[in-house]
């Protein structure tokens, strides 16, 4: 029962953007390679980090590069504490000349982890204070996250430990200070993703699906349709 009712709140996420002022839009195609990891450093600490690289609108070329590395610190078997740091740059072209824009943020980061079933759940809750450096005018801005990730078995051993399984995420972002600095909402953006996954052991999923990013902007909004692959890895 609990299954069911998570696999109807994540797409119903999307209703959000329903209730939003209407404004010009824009559908851009993207990709994004992403890499997380985690590696145990003892009982209770761990170091995590993901790398992202995306692209623009059609594969055109690179135009995002994202690293954040993070120390976290298990306070139970399922629930963990993170503080880290992320470098998030980008690169748009404008009359052929790429102009680059840098942000810097600072996280701090609550997740939760359960199973269903042999179906793993992950609660994360994360708070970001953004640094923005855009065309030269520094800001400050402060966002909180929430992201909701089902692995669903398909066809795999008894312990989920090797084959193939269905993941299906939604996360969920709003600007708590300094919207005015981003795009003057409360709401900043939402993003669903569903798609299938092999688990070539405990330490490797491979993952590749679609993911639908609305994102509210000062002049306009924009619909992502992404194609991602996703490598996790823990050792």
């Amino acid at each position: 029962m609990k299954l069911r009712k998570l696999c109807c709140f994540l797409p119903a996420c999307l209703i959000l953007h329903g209730f939003l002022p209407a404004s010009a839009q824009t559908i851009e195609h993207n990709s994004w390679l992403f890499w997380s990891h985690q590696q145990k450093i003892s009982e209770r600490w761990q170091f995590s980090a993901d790398v992202q690289v995306r692209s623009a609108d059609k594969m055109e070329y690179v135009n995002t590069l994202l690293i954040r590395p993070g120390i976290g610190y298990k306070i139970s078997d399922n629930k963990t504490i993170t503080m880290g740091y992320t470098y998030f740059g980008t690169w748009d072209k404008e009359n052929d000349n790429k102009n680059y824009e840098l942000e810097n943020r600072i996280f701090e980061q609550f997740q939760i982890e359960n199973e269903i079933r042999r179906t793993e759940i992950t609660n994360r809750f994360r708070y970001e204070q953004r640094f923005l450096d855009q065309q030269n005018n520094k800001a400050f801005a402060q966002r909180f996250r929430y992201y909701l990730q089902a692995q669903i078995p398909l066809l795999a051993n008894p312990l989920f430990t090797k084959g193939f399984y269905l993941s299906v995420q939604n996360e969920l972002f709003l600007n708590v200070q300094g919207k005015n600095q981003v795009n003057d909402h409360f709401f900043d953006q939402n993003r669903s993703y569903a798609g299938p996954g092999y688990r070539f052991s405990e330490n490797l999923d491979l993952e590749v699906g679609y993911m639908f990013r609305y994102q509210i902007m000062k002049e306009e909004n924009l619909r992502n349709n992404i194609l991602q692959v996703v490598i996790k890895t823990s050792f």
